[in-house]
């Protein structure tokens, strides 16, 4: 179905993505900044549509994916006052991005606001004048920063969210393209984007949202129940791996080693047993780390 749909507006999303090269060509003869083809990694690819981001210099401008991709030529700096009018990732938009705002994407673009998630009460939204402010449904970072924390994304991945939303991979990727974890965000997300972009409203989006929550928070009591269960099999683990260990480098056995303890094993000591191959860790939905026992088939005998 949505192959039938994005078939039958190619034409229009052609010529339109046409018409908006054409106008940020012409803007980029007029403005230094945005006129360089190249980049710090060489040759930059243009978006063929306009992406702007206010900087409230909040964040460090070493690790900043917005001042970054300024850099690159791919966006460009707002000021206060200035109108946009393309879709703003914003706290203030009162609906999730959907299908429904590609038209608004293909005529004018994409925004973001470049701020610290610890220092939002410090953003003057009231001078920022967007016409069309969103949020972004509930997605995974994968930036270096916030990695595996739920919702924190960077501008870079905020502005690539949008388009991967709307089915529009190809600026999506382009973005994430100019950053080495980049491509971790789409295999982190990728499940939950395929179902958010068959959405056709924010209201749609927002239910895919709360199906997905909710299905991650029963596999994260489900693999907590779990990891309860195993706790004293973990201790036996431990104290037999302890035992060889102790021998060499001294380590004291504590609590957290007793087979009969229920007390939660240290990050150190699940370590251990995944270099030994006893445990894998896995990563749910939500950022979440379990450790699962690998059952280990003993080696066929030669008859």
């Amino acid at each position: 179905m949505r192959g039938g749909k994005r078939g039958g507006s190619g034409g229009r999303r052609q010529t339109g993505r046409h018409a908006i090269h054409q106008h940020t060509t012409q803007q980029a003869v007029a403005d230094d900044s945005s006129s360089s083809s190249s980049s710090e990694d060489g040759e930059t690819r243009q978006i063929a549509v306009p992406l702007g981001m206010w900087d409230f210099e909040q964040c460090d401008p070493k690790r900043c994916s917005g001042r970054r991709l300024v850099r690159l030529g791919l966006v460009q700096e707002l000021r206060l006052g200035q109108v946009f009018r393309g879709i703003v990732m914003s706290p203030e938009g009162k609906q999730v991005v959907s299908r429904a705002d590609l038209p608004i994407l293909e005529q004018h673009g994409a925004a973001v606001i470049d701020c610290s998630w610890a220092r939002l009460a410090d953003v003057p939204f009231g001078r920022i004048r967007a016409i069309h402010n969103r949020q972004l449904p509930y997605l995974i970072a994968a930036n270096p920063v916030n990695y595996g924390k739920p919702w924190r994304l960077n501008c870079a991945e905020a502005l690539a969210a949008a388009f991967f939303v709307v089915g529009w991979d190809e600026v999506a990727d382009n973005l994430m393209s100019r950053f080495k974890w980049g491509h971790a965000f789409r295999e982190m997300n990728g499940a939950l984007l395929e179902r958010y972009r068959q959405c056709e409203t924010s209201e749609q989006v927002l239910e895919v949202q709360r199906e997905w929550m909710a299905m991650a928070d029963r596999e994260a009591m489900l693999r907590q129940q779990a990891k309860l269960g195993d706790y004293a099999d973990v201790g036996a683990e431990l104290a037999s791996s302890n035992s060889s260990h102790n021998s060499s480098e001294g380590e004291p056995l504590n609590s957290e080693s007793d087979p009969d303890s229920e007390s939660e094993p240290s990050e150190r000591q699940m370590a251990r047993l995944v270099q030994q191959g006893r445990y894998r860790a896995e990563t749910d939905r939500l950022g979440n780390v379990s450790y699962v026992k690998v059952d280990i088939k003993p080696a066929p005998v030669d008859q």
